[in-house]
């Protein structure tokens, strides 16, 4: 079944595309969420008109994404933690700490799963986070964890 998208949805498309997809997928999902339309000869040019838009907003958001880069990488965010003599930390900092702390710190609420990190931190010291903004702009940020109460 032919349908065409009326918003993003992950791993199928973007706003405005014409995907072939599973006729229960369409009519049991997508249709009655109104994630998508079934695809017609008249809506074709609907799906055309949603590209085009599609395309003007994320030329917007990606020039705000890349001012955001900007700000981001131009300051660092201090993170308080617990720490042993050693300065190994007690517990440790986490994405969801480093995102509170950008929101805090920055101004900028910034989702947790949006810091990626393979493992949290648990030492004192200087650390690089990357956040990802934008599907296509990814900021570094250092975070200094120092010794808290």
């Amino acid at each position: 079944m032919k349908v065409i998208l009326k918003q993003d949805v992950p791993n199928l498309g973007g706003a405005g595309e014409i995907v072939e997809v599973a006729d229960g997928y369409g009519n049991n999902f997508l249709v009655p969420r109104n994630l998508a339309m079934l695809a017609s000869k008249g809506a074709a040019k609907d799906a055309e008109a949603m590209r085009q838009a599609r395309v003007k907003r994320e030329a917007k958001t990606l020039g705000e994404a890349q001012e955001l880069k900007e700000r981001l990488e131009a300051r660092s965010v201090t993170v308080n933690a617990k720490a042993g003599e050693d300065g190994t930390l007690y517990g440790s900092v986490g994405n969801a700490v480093v995102a509170a702390a950008i929101k805090e710190q920055l101004g900028v609420p910034v989702d947790r799963r949006r810091v990626p990190m393979d493992k949290p931190f648990k030492h004192l010291g200087t650390h690089e986070v990357e956040v990802r903004i934008h599907p296509e702009v990814t900021a570094t940020i250092r975070v200094e964890v120092a010794r808290g109460t």
